[in-house]
């Protein structure tokens, strides 16, 4: 049986943005993609029961649905976040970052937060990044984080990433096949790919 779709309108425009590996974003892009990935959520979430309903009450079949709904979602924030980042800073950010010789290193992940929602972002700036990554001012400052994790039905692993970057020299983190997404811009790229069995916190500098 076909998948129904996830939605409508906006699902189109999603792929367009994940089928496309070069693609310049504007600051009207990201005015209109940030509201969007809101709406994809909650018409993820939303709208499960009555997808169940219409696939006769199979609810795993709603929840994998559902799932691919909001990875496509996660992919799409990711996206503009990490094009933004490159607008402003003309690269995209390095998957371990350690602005203090010899000092702490911290992710690439830290480093988006202020291109998610006003909140993170005023709570970016008590992330001291003179401190390890897991000193108790760092996580008081950016606990639970629910842009870099996946789909959850019981809420949990809000701390557990489930998007890592793959750079020169990492090792690929499973043994099977991800689903990844190769950002552009220019000579520079990004790769990022979604690992369901992930248990690295979103904060630590790994991947």
């Amino acid at each position: 049986m076909d998948r129904p779709p996830c939605g409508g309108k906006h699902q189109v425009m999603m792929h367009a943005l994940l089928a496309s590996h070069a693609y310049t974003i504007t600051e009207a892009d990201v005015r209109t993609l940030r509201p969007l990935k809101i709406t994809l959520l909650w018409v993820c979430l939303l709208g499960l029961p009555i997808v169940a309903f219409w696939l006769g009450g199979r609810l795993f079949e709603a929840i994998d649905v559902a799932k691919q709904c909001v990875s496509e979602s996660k992919f799409a924030q990711l996206r503009v976040a990490l094009l933004s980042y490159h607008e402003q800073h003309g690269s995209f950010p390095p998957t371990k970052y350690q602005p203090i010789p010899n000092g702490p290193v911290h992710s690439w992940r830290v480093l988006l937060v202020p291109y998610t929602d006003v909140e993170y972002k005023k709570r970016y700036s008590k992330y001291d990044f003179s401190q390890e990554w897991n000193s108790a001012n760092n996580l008081q400052a950016l606990a639970r984080m629910p842009y870099f994790s996946y789909f959850s039905l019981d809420g949990a692993g809000n701390d557990i990433t489930n998007y890592l970057a793959i750079s020169n020299g990492d090792d690929w983190p499973a043994k099977k096949p991800l689903k990844s997404l190769l950002i552009t811009r220019g000579k520079d790229h990004f790769l990022v790919v979604e690992y369901p069995d992930s248990k690295v916190h979103w904060m630590e500098p790994k991947y």
